[in-house]
C-alpha cells in the first residue's frame, strides 16, 4: 500500500515537472515570436523611413510656376485683380533671368543677335529709346502705363482666357503692337489659347493673321509673345511673316531666342529687321530693373535708338517712377512713330 502511495506520488511529480517545462517552452515560443515580429515591423519602419528620407533628398525642386500672386497690399496699391497674375515669357541663356522665376520655361540657346551696323544719334538730339510693355490684357494695365510719365507702347494679347474681349482695349488706341501667342519650348505656355505652332501649316497660320485683322482692324505692328519654337523654324516664319505683311502689319522679334530666323525672313522679303534690345524686367526688383533701364540707355546712346520690353509687373510700374534721372539722356518715343520715323513707312 505504502508503495503505490510512493509511486504515485512520484508520477505526480514527474507530471509536474513536464507541464512546467511545457509551459516555460510556450513562453519561450510567445518571446520569440513576439521579437521577430517586432524586428520585422523596425525593419520595415527601416525601410520605409529610409526610403522616404532617400527620395526627399533626390527629390529635385518643384519648378515655379508662372503665376505670381500679390499681396494685398500689393493688389491695393496696383490696383490688380484678385486672381493670379498670368506671366509668360522667354529669355535667351545670355540674358540676365537670374530671380525671374521662370527659369522652366526658358529657351536655351548659344547664339547671339547678329551684329548690325552701329549707328549714331543725330547731333543736338536726344537718342531715342522705345519702351514697350507686353502682356497687356486688363484696361487697368492700360491706365497703369498711361500714368507713368513716358511715351510707352503696350502690346494687347489677342481674345485668350485671360480676356475674351481683349480686343476692345484697342479701340480707341492710337499707338499699340499686337501681342501674338507663338510657340516655345515651354507646354505650360503652349496652352496659351490659339497659339500658334510649326506644325499648324499655311492655311492654318493664313487663317490666324487674317482673324487678327479682323480683331484688330487699324492694328499696325504685331510682335511674339515667346515663340522661341516658332521664330526659330524657317518655313513656319516665312508663312507667317508673308501673311502678316500682306494683311499690313509689320513685325517686331521680341527675340525670345538667338536661333531666330527672322532676320534672314525680313531680308527676303526686303523689309527692315527690327528686334527688341533689353528685357527690363527678368528679375523683378528695383534696382535690377534700373539697371536694365540703364543698359537700354547706354545702347541708345551708342547706337542712336534701343528698344526695350517690359511687362505689366508692380516692381516694373515701381521702378518706371524712379527712372526719371535715369532716362533723362533719353528721348523715350512710341514705338510706331520711331518706326516711321526711320523707316519712312
Amino acid at each position: 500500500m505504502s508503495t503505490n502511495k510512493h509511486g504515485s506520488a512520484k508520477r505526480r511529480v514527474q507530471a509536474k515537472r513536464q507541464q512546467q517545462k511545457k509551459t516555460v517552452r510556450r513562453r519561450l515560443s510567445i518571446s520569440l515570436l513576439s521579437f521577430l515580429g517586432l524586428s520585422t515591423l523596425l525593419g520595415f519602419a527601416f525601410l520605409l523611413g529610409g526610403g522616404a528620407q532617400q527620395d526627399h533628398g533626390a527629390k529635385k525642386p518643384t519648378p515655379k510656376t508662372t503665376t505670381v500672386t500679390l499681396k494685398p497690399k500689393e493688389k491695393e496699391k496696383y490696383n490688380r485683380p484678385s486672381e493670379a497674375v498670368v506671366v509668360a515669357e522667354e529669355y535667351p541663356q545670355d540674358e540676365e533671368k537670374v530671380g525671374f522665376g521662370l527659369e522652366d520655361l526658358i529657351r536655351k540657346t548659344q547664339h547671339s543677335r547678329p551684329e548690325k551696323e552701329p549707328v549714331t544719334a543725330v547731333k543736338g538730339e536726344k537718342p531715342l529709346l522705345v519702351l514697350i510693355i507686353d502682356d497687356v490684357s486688363q484696361a487697368r494695365q492700360l491706365q497703369a502705363i498711361r500714368r507713368l510719365p513716358y511715351r510707352i507702347t503696350p502690346s494687347i494679347f489677342p481674345p485668350s482666357q485671360i480676356n475674351r474681349h481683349s480686343n476692345l482695349l484697342a479701340k480707341n488706341l492710337k499707338h499699340y503692337l499686337i501681342h501674338l501667342p507663338m510657340e516655345s519650348g515651354s507646354k505650360k505656355m503652349n496652352r496659351f489659347a490659339k497659339t500658334l505652332f510649326v506644325e499648324d501649316g499655311p492655311a492654318k497660320i493664313r487663317a490666324r493673321v487674317k482673324e487678327i485683322r479682323r480683331l484688330f482692324p487699324k492694328a499696325c505692328f504685331v510682335n511674339n509673345h515667346t515663340g522661341s519654337v516658332f521664330t526659330s523654324n524657317y518655313p513656319a516664319m516665312a508663312h507667317l511673316y508673308g501673311d502678316l505683311k500682306r494683311e499690313g502689319f509689320i513685325f517686331l522679334d521680341s527675340r525670345t531666342t538667338g536661333r531666330s530666323v527672322v532676320p534672314r525672313v525680313s531680308k527676303e522679303y526686303h523689309s527692315p529687321y527690327v528686334a527688341r534690345d533689353v528685357f527690363i524686367d527678368n528679375v523683378q526688383k528695383r534696382s535690377a530693373i534700373l539697371a536694365q533701364l540703364k543698359r537700354a540707355v547706354r545702347i541708345a546712346q551708342k547706337r542712336g535708338y534701343a528698344i526695350a520690353i517690359g511687362h505689366p509687373h508692380p516692381a516694373t510700374f515701381d521702378a518706371l517712377r524712379h527712372a526719371k534721372s535715369i532716362l533723362a539722356p533719353v528721348e523715350t518715343v512710341y514705338f510706331d512713330d520711331f518706326y516711321r520715323s526711320r523707316f519712312g513707312k
